[in-house]
Parts: structure tokens; C-alpha cells; sequence
């Protein structure tokens, strides 16, 4: 069976940059394990949907969040943002 493909957009990856090198080393091997090529990325650990919209997910890493889009008739995982949960709400793109 195939597993879902995990892209990041370049704002996702310009704030996963900003991080400080140990929390972003914890990310995104967090990440690889458990979003790269999974099977169902909606039964991973720490994984609620995001409320008020359709196909938003959040994936909690320690104190930080991913926040990704999924689309489920694609196999695709898109990280839309990512950073720490006070801030990583704020102004949140179409999900």
C-alpha cells in the first residue's frame, strides 16, 4: 500500500528555519517518522482536527504544532505552518 506524501509550503519551511536547531532537529524528525509515507496521517499520536475548517489538521510536537492540510483522494500531507502554539493560530491560512 502506498503512503502518504508529505510537502511542505516555503512559509511551513521558512518558519520550521526560524526555530531554534534543537526544537527544528525534534520537528522534523518528528515529522519523518510519523507523517512521511504513513498510512492514515488522522491516527497519529497528538493529531485533532482544527476547528472551523475542512481539511485542517494540527500534530502536536512538544510545545510547537504543525498544522497541515490533508487531502485524503491525493495521499498528500501539506504542512502549512508551523511554530510554536502560542502563535501558530493566529491568522490561519484556508485549510
Amino acid at each position: 500500500m502506498m503512503g502518504y506524501r508529505l510537502t511542505l509550503t516555503k512559509r511551513a519551511e521558512k518558519q520550521i528555519d526560524a526555530i531554534p536547531a534543537k526544537q527544528r532537529r525534534m520537528i522534523v524528525a518528528w515529522m519523518a517518522e510519523n507523517l512521511h509515507d504513513c498510512a492514515n496521517p488522522k491516527t497519529v499520536a497528538g493529531v485533532k482536527p482544527i476547528q472551523g475548517t475542512r481539511n485542517g489538521w494540527r500534530y502536536r510536537v512538544g510545545s510547537y504544532r504543525v498544522l497541515a492540510r490533508i487531502e485524503d483522494d491525493e495521499l498528500l500531507i501539506e504542512v502549512v505552518r508551523a511554530g510554536h502554539r502560542q502563535g501558530v493560530y493566529s491568522n490561519l491560512p484556508d485549510l
